[in-house]
């Protein structure tokens, strides 16, 4: 039986779970969480490897990351996709992942696809209690505020360097008169009920790939099937020869301006869903792997740059010289 396609379509919720291949620790060994004599962090490069990926891909995407839990040998991440779509904004991350251990560990690579389900904003809550309670039910701590390698503790307060995106949840709490750092902590300790287990194990009734009720699966499946357009190669690059005021041949000269510009391509083409880093990359005769640090490169030098593709401030822009440009 042929597998069903993903469900995605522009601000969908999606819940994601990244498994590594049988019996390999991909992430870290769990050996560190039981060794109170170092700080599991510092032991786990992997894991930080892996959340500089993920805030990189989500900020290159524009996908909102919502939450997440890294054991072992898998991956659960809640995400919006406000931009690029989910297969690859999740293209890039276990690629650029299973890459970078390649060059040192040998062909450690994930399992297999991964899995995804589309959640109705009412179960926003339970998806990101679900990411938090992972590693307890798989024996690596006690409680979620136990473990080091989730979004639960900076949801608790604590600071952090990933784009994480609380207002959602605690909005939706606060609707459920869960107030405060004391209500969600007391949302997060409430078991899920039987109805719930089932809803996020096996999916709606109507279709698995989904987690809501009837009216929210016929959205859904609407909403996959009439995704709005895309802009076209020569929109892209016309846009931003217009942009630059510059011509549509300086695009592909070997300048600098012509590098600048054929990174606000690639940058805008995959941030609209138009086309992929590799895509843009065969227009313009580079890699993708290139456009992607020309990206990084103009995205900490230039404000130009980043308001020509809706970013926000880059992290390092404070340290910039007032009035760089492109």
């Amino acid at each position: 039986m042929p597998r069903l396609q993903r469900l995605d379509f522009p601000d969908a919720i999606q819940y994601v779970r990244l498994r590594g291949r049988q019996n390999a620790s991909i992430f870290f060994d769990r050996a560190i969480l039981e060794d109170p004599g170092q700080s599991p962090r510092h032991r786990a490069p992997g894991v930080r490897r892996f959340e500089a990926l993920l805030a990189t891909t989500c900020d290159e995407c524009a996908t909102t990351l919502l939450a997440y839990s890294i054991e072992p040998n898998a991956a659960s991440i809640v995400l919006q996709l406000t931009g690029a779509p989910l297969a690859e904004t999740m293209r890039r991350l276990s690629g650029q992942y299973s890459r970078g251990l390649g060059l040192t560990s040998g062909p450690i690579v994930f399992a297999s696809r991964y899995a995804s389900q589309v959640i109705a904003p009412e179960y926003l809550t339970y998806a990101v209690r679900r990411a938090h309670r992972r590693p307890v039910e798989a024996g690596l701590c006690r409680q979620p505020i136990d473990y080091p390698f989730s979004s639960e503790r900076a949801y608790l307060g604590e600071p952090t360097t990933l784009p994480l995106n609380f207002s959602p949840v605690r909005m939706d709490l606060q609707q459920k008169g869960h107030m405060g750092t004391r209500g969600y902590r007391e949302f997060m300790n409430e078991p899920d009920t039987p109805y719930l287990a089932k809803l996020f194990a096996q999916g709606s009734h109507q279709d698995a790939r989904i987690v809501g009720a009837k009216p929210f699966v016929q959205q859904v499946r609407y909403r996959a099937s009439h995704l709005p357009p895309v802009p076209t190669r020569e929109e892209l690059i016309d846009g931003v020869a217009r942009l630059l005021n510059i011509s549509v041949d300086a695009v592909y000269s070997r300048t600098s301006v012509g590098a600048c510009a054929r990174a606000l391509v690639a940058a805008r083409g995959l941030r609209s869903s138009a086309a992929s880093l590799a895509e843009v990359g065969r227009w313009f005769s580079v890699s993708g792997a290139t456009l992607g640090q020309a990206i990084q490169h103009h995205r900490k030098r230039s404000r130009s740059f980043c308001e020509a593709c809706n970013w926000p401030k880059h992290p390092s822009e404070s340290r910039l010289t007032p009035g760089t440009d492109i």
